[in-house]
């Protein structure tokens, strides 16, 4: 089964991404609303007509695809002229629409080039606007960026998210890449094995991911696995982890007392101190570890270390920390604020080789 019990709505005007590993059901869900695929049951609505049946060139949506497929005999004025002129508008209204879109997608200076001539980001964007044009209900995208550079891909991710803004055109976005999705959408449906684990805005996601893949797909996070013991009040429970029995926040999942449960903190809230007396003052959770690896990594340097029971914890340590000169098998305390932890069920918890090969698949 490619998808299973995929039930939500996308609100008209909003940016919303399907975001998973290779082989979750993304893009199959994404061919269905487009028409590419028939569901073997439920229904499809598009501002609230059933489309289910309905073939891909009566339904009022478009597809952006990662090959853009632009026509290399046409100027950049006439790709984009396609749409309106296939659907016999005036010459007054396909000049109008064409016009409008190049501004917005500011290629209005290369009008009469040909796509041979443009860069791969320009050619994205006459792939966009040629979408656009006929300014359908919802615009599909199955991941355009990916055949862009890393650093092209970062621009046009905030030129995506622009345009969209300015056109006010629904766009469902399907990507494998935590970043894109984060940067640009109003919410997210994390896909994983045809279903969809969780929906929610990117800090939601982010902060409160409702299962341990989530947390491990979204970001880097330290995920470890305990018991939860007890509740401390409203706020808090107690979770035994790394050897240590530590106050963290619960999640939306309920979890018995004594039942298998996965603490997860993000690297960045992790503070790490040579000394005990160095650990910051009020309720903070604490544990001794051992340094076994450091990577620099730019802005931040990425501290591998070793709980009392042998699990592993990650920190990003920024230059705001101020640490002594650390090597492997120093003894340090790593701390981090209760409110900064989140307990999520119990359950195994992807190394970081498998979601290396999930990536690598995608």
């Amino acid at each position: 089964m490619a998808v299973a019990d995929a039930d939500f709505s996308i609100a008209q005007g909003e940016f919303f991404s399907m975001l998973g590993p290779s082989g979750c059901g993304k893009t199959t869900t994404l061919r269905m609303i487009a028409g590419f695929e028939t569901p073997t049951e439920g229904a499809i609505r598009l501002e609230g007509a059933d489309v289910s049946r309905t073939p891909p060139n009566k339904r009022n949506v478009n597809t952006v695809f990662q090959h853009y497929a632009l026509f290399p005999h046409m100027s950049v004025w006439d790709n984009v002229a396609y749409g309106p002129r296939s659907a016999k508008k005036s010459k007054a209204e396909v000049h109008k629409r064409v016009d409008e879109l190049l501004e917005v997608v500011r290629l209005a200076d290369f009008a009469e080039r040909k796509p041979a001539q443009l860069s791969g980001g320009q050619q994205q964007r006459v792939a966009l606007a040629r979408a656009l044009v006929n300014y359908p209900s919802a615009l599909l995208l199955d991941e355009p960026l990916g055949a862009l550079d890393l650093k092209l891909r970062h621009v046009m991710q905030f030129e995506l998210k622009r345009i969209q803004r300015e056109i006010g055109i629904t766009f469902i976005y399907v990507t494998h890449d935590q970043e894109e999705a984060l940067t640009m959408s109003d919410r997210i449906a994390v896909m994983n094995a045809g279903n969809v684990e969780q929906i929610g805005t990117p800090t939601e996601i982010y902060d409160r991911p409702s299962t341990v893949f989530v947390a491990s797909f979204i970001g880097q996070a330290n995920l470890w696995h305990g018991r939860q013991t007890g509740r401390v009040n409203r706020d808090f429970v107690e979770v035994e982890v790394l050897g240590s029995t530590l106050k963290a926040r619960p999640g939306d999942t309920h979890i018995e007392p004594g039942g298998n449960a996965t603490l997860m903190v993000r690297p960045e809230r992790l503070r790490v101190t040579p000394g005990a007396q160095d650990v910051p003052a009020g309720d903070v959770a604490t544990v001794r570890a051992t340094v076994t690896d450091l990577t620099f990594q730019g802005p931040v340097v990425r501290l591998s270390m070793a709980a009392p029971d042998d699990s592993t914890i990650v920190a990003h340590v920024g230059p705001e920390q101020e640490l002594p000169m650390l090597r492997p098998g120093d003894e340090v305390h790593v701390s981090w604020s209760p409110s900064a932890s989140l307990v999520l069920p119990g359950a195994d918890v992807p190394t970081a080789e498998n979601l290396e090969e999930m990536l690598d698949d995608s």
